[in-house]
Formats: C-alpha cells, sequence, structure tokens
C-alpha cells in the first residue's frame, strides 16, 4: 500500500466515523423535531467537535506513517495546508448535509445526501492525491 493509498483510507475512515457518529443525533433531531438552537448547536459545538476527534487521529496516523516511526508523531505542531483545507472543506460539506437533513430536504429528493457525501469522498481523495504530488508549491 502506497503512501498515499493509505492516507486516503485514514480520512475516509475519518469521514465515515465522523457521520456515523452524527448520524444519531440527527435522528434524533427529525424525530423530537427541535428547533433552530438545536441545530446551531449541533452544527457550531458537536461537528467540530466529532471532527477534531476523527480527523485528528488520522492526521497524527497518517504523519507517522510519513515518517515512519514507531510511536504517533506529527511533523509540525499546525496542520499543512493539505490538510487545513481537508478539515475546512469537509466540515463545510458535513453541514450542509446535516443542514439538508434538517430541513428535511434530502427526505424529499432522496439524492441531495448520497451527493454530498460522495462530493465528500472525491474531495478528499483528490486533495490527498494533489498534497502528495503538488506539496512542493505551498
Amino acid at each position: 500500500m502506497t503512501l498515499t493509498a493509505a492516507t486516503i483510507l485514514l480520512y475516509l475512515v475519518a469521514l465515515f466515523l465522523t457521520v456515523a457518529t452524527l448520524w444519531p443525533f440527527w435522528y434524533a433531531a427529525q424525530t423530537i423535531e427541535t428547533d433552530a438552537r438545536f441545530f446551531w448547536l449541533l452544527i457550531v459545538l458537536v461537528n467540530p467537535f466529532v471532527m477534531t476527534i476523527y480527523f485528528g487521529l488520522a492526521f497524527i496516523i497518517a504523519d507517522t506513517i510519513s515518517l515512519g516511526t514507531t510511536f504517533p508523531t506529527t511533523r509540525e505542531n499546525e496542520l499543512s495546508f493539505p490538510e487545513s483545507l481537508v478539515a475546512a472543506v469537509t466540515y463545510v460539506i458535513l453541514s450542509g448535509w446535516l443542514w439538508l437533513r434538517w430541513r428535511n430536504l434530502i427526505g424529499r429528493t432522496g439524492i441531495f445526501g448520497p451527493a454530498i457525501i460522495a462530493a465528500a469522498i472525491v474531495f478528499l481523495i483528490v486533495g490527498v492525491i494533489w498534497a502528495a504530488h503538488h506539496d512542493h508549491i505551498i
């Protein structure tokens, strides 16, 4: 397995775990029919917290694999540009997905949810490949 494939797999696992963790919250929000305050609480607090846990672990593991060390470590004290771009765009995509679920627009058409998650997956794959081959640009 190449370094790029391992990084893509780690980011996809982080995305899957984030969606799987947020799903029960949104299922409860749909069944209880909460107001907009609950929605904003989930978007502003819960979504970034869950993403920080899963994507933070993915970034640490990816750095550990790329450095070839036997213990978890990172290259830098802050995220690189591609890592921060992956995290930011994934947050926006997941927030849009959650908003569509809250507004119940996914149930009407049936295509928005899978299209948004597919866009997140494609973005992760393209972002990792771009970062691996063009890291010297930034």
